[in-house]
């Protein structure tokens, strides 16, 4: 049986992510630098074998599914399950502004993220539970086959936890750069994680252009 390769990205550096205010299911657009970077990473997957590309239904995930799709000549499919955490009354603010007023609150997300409920969001359990199960819909979609996944830190986290068999509660411990990309290959639904928060492709090489990434 062949294997089923799922590269999972994050979306490009947003205008929101530069001023440090919490997004959600907020919309955001790409800064100039996300711009580049979604091209960056157009150009490191332009020679993998990709038959589909999926994205969060927020701008900022298509318009860098787009990116990635273009040299491809496929749609970008959407899939709500890809969408970011709801956090509910953090949506628009700055993260010294939720610390100032949602001192407990944020404590909890800290410390047990796992265990919090932003007000008015949605828990990290329920994230990972939709965000899973549009995984395993995409992967059975494309046995054998190549695809492309573009979300979220937040979900991109859950969807890494949960193929590493970590628990929730290690959250924080992982990271997903803007356009990083994750690699996934799955025989079966059984999961073995190739790359994690791969960046390289984002630093300028000394010719000035990106270079593929060959995986």
């Amino acid at each position: 049986m062949r294997s089923t390769r799922i590269y999972l990205l994050r979306h490009g550096e947003t205008t929101w992510n530069v001023a440090r205010r919490y997004q959600g299911t907020r919309d955001s657009p790409l800064s100039e630098a996300g711009r580049e970077q979604t091209l960056r990473t157009r150009d490191a997957l332009r020679a993998a074998p990709l038959r589909a590309v999926y994205s969060s239904p927020l701008i900022r995930a298509l318009e860098t599914a787009a990116a990635i799709a273009e040299p491809h000549s496929l749609p970008v499919h959407t899939h709500d399950g890809l969408s970011e955490i709801r956090v509910g009354e953090w949506e628009g603010l700055t993260v010294a502004e939720i610390e100032a007023r949602y001192v407990q609150a944020v404590r909890q997300w800290y410390d047990t993220p796992h265990l919090a409920r932003i007000p008015g969001g949605e828990m990290v359990g329920e994230m990972r539970d939709r965000a899973t199960a549009a995984v395993e819909e995409i992967r059975r979609r494309h046995e054998g086959e190549a695809v492309a996944v573009v979300a979220h830190g937040g979900v991109n986290k859950t969807i890494l936890l949960t193929v590493l068999g970590a628990p929730l509660s290690s959250y924080w411990r992982i990271r997903q750069h803007n356009a990083c990309i994750n690699v996934l290959d799955y025989a079966g639904d059984r999961a073995v994680m190739l790359v994690m928060n791969e960046t390289s492709h984002l630093t300028a090489h000394s010719a000035g252009e990106p270079q593929p990434v060959r995986f």
